[in-house]
């Protein structure tokens, strides 16, 4: 009889593919391999079901092995965590585990388990489902890896309530120490969030499609399929009000990408950037957005974060990434300069400079100032592209007119403005003067992305 721990990856799995890696009764995981799409996987996922009969240390030993032995014969690993059985018991209260002493000291203790999660990073694809209140040394686990989903009553922190309360004073609960709203929505850690635990094997499924088995094999691919919006129809509409108005780059992104394939990655969390996966003419592509449709498009500390991670993502498997760019630039001012804005851009430059994913930069409607080199504009090694009208400049066209009206201003100053002015209107002389390589119309949007894709 299947148990709900077992279930799980049976529901994950293709029919009739499980098999379990040296299978012990009792040890607190069910380690294996299965078959998603056709494709071997690992699987680690937690025993909710069986307590653990031995030392919990004996336990992680043997995970440590089933790690060291994907890291020699490398596949992509899913990670099914939950509660394990021994402590449901406990009903959330933190744990002192037998063995303690060799769990925290030993080199194939919790230490270990880390370790070699960490190092499979950029060997193999990884995708982690939390079910249930993970705590203390389960935590880290749910967050070495490349994508993560919790069920909505799932939570994750290091701390649980009780140790929380004994250590600090403070009352809480796992919800809000951690629940998937606050890792979906404020801390980015959780990529989605899900209703249903099958709805988050579904995610994993979807997730696992876009890459390769590991790291130097091709992508995936798919049969073509045609986009659900017609950007020919609907994109000179989406700019013709202005570069101040909103500007909903799902519709843009939704008329690239074959109908049915966008995979979004963090939509709840600094929503001014889009991150995500998607097929264009059935190879992947990962796209990086503006979004002016939240807080205009500008950058924040959390944005170039989030950015920054799903970057080092796509480089590790070289998966080209499409810049798609409609920002004023970076926000100014004490508080964002105090969280650490410079640093955070920074990493952000330093991921685009370094990874060695295919890149291109596309302003849809706008790139100011050192928003651009956000995006991977000029000097980051992507192919650099603008649509008809679109704005590449240092300031908005509004404020070079101020600068260029400022009868204070020496003539020479004012004449460099007017000049900054004409360009920022008119993407045409970028092209002319070499410093893009191309104006694209929104009906060519669609297929110069697709070549890409395609390595062209």
């Amino acid at each position: 009889m299947n148990t709900p721990s077992l279930n799980r990856i049976l529901h994950l799995a293709d029919p009739g593919t499980y098999e379990p890696w040296r299978p012990v009764n009792g040890a607190g995981y069910h380690l294996g391999t299965i078959s998603i799409g056709g494709r071997p996987v690992y699987v680690l996922a937690t025993d909710t079901d069986n307590p653990v009969k031995a030392s919990p240390y004996e336990g992680i030993k043997r995970q440590a092995a089933f790690l060291q032995h994907i890291a020699d014969d490398p596949a992509p690993l899913v990670q099914l965590l939950d509660i394990p059985a021994h402590m449901k018991t406990l009903k959330g209260k933190t744990p002192i585990p037998r063995d303690a002493m060799r769990l925290l000291a030993g080199d194939q203790g919790i230490g270990g388990t880390y370790a070699s999660l960490a190092r499979l990073e950029g060997v193999v694809p990884r995708v982690t489902a939390i079910f249930d209140t993970i705590g203390a040394a389960l935590s880290f686990p749910s967050a070495l890896g490349d994508a993560l989903i919790m069920t909505e009553d799932a939570a994750l922190c290091i701390g649980r309530p009780d140790a929380v309360t004994h250590m600090t004073g403070q009352q809480t609960d796992f919800q809000r120490l951690g629940g998937a709203t606050i890792h979906a929505a404020t801390t980015g850690i959780a990529h989605a969030t899900a209703k249903t635990e099958a709805g988050a094997l579904t995610w994993m499924r979807q997730w696992l499609a876009y890459w390769p088995d590991r790291a130097g094999q091709p992508f995936p691919e798919a049969k073509p399929v045609q986009p659900a919006n017609d950007l020919a129809a609907l994109g000179p509409g989406l700019t013709e009000c202005g570069f101040n108005a909103p500007l909903a780059m799902h519709t843009v992104i939704k008329g690239v990408a074959d109908g049915g394939s966008w995979l979004e990655m963090g939509a709840e969390h600094a929503g001014e950037c889009i991150t995500g996966l998607c097929r264009v003419q059935g190879r992947p592509l990962a796209v990086v957005a503006s979004d002016s449709t939240v807080r205009g498009g500008v950058l924040f500390p959390e944005t170039c974060r989030k950015m920054t991670r799903f970057i080092r993502l796509c480089g590790q498997f070289a998966m080209p990434v499409a810049f798609l760019a409609d920002t004023p630039g970076f926000m100014i001012g004490e508080q964002v300069e105090h969280h650490g804005i410079v640093q955070a851009a920074a990493d952000l430059y330093a991921a685009i400079a370094n990874s060695p994913s295919p890149k291109v930069c596309a302003v849809v409607r706008k790139a100011y100032s050192a928003g651009l080199y956000a995006m991977a504009g000029a000097g980051f090694g992507a192919k650099f592209w603008a649509l008809p009208g679109a704005s590449i400049s240092v300031f908005g066209p509004e404020a070079i007119a101020r600068f260029s009206d400022d009868r204070d201003m020496p003539e020479p100053a004012r004449n460099a403005a007017r000049e900054m002015l004409a360009g920022a209107l008119d993407p045409q002389r970028f092209l002319d003067e070499e410093l893009i390589d191309a104006v694209v119309s929104w009906e060519d949007l669609r297929p110069c992305l697709a070549g890409f894709a395609a390595g062209k």
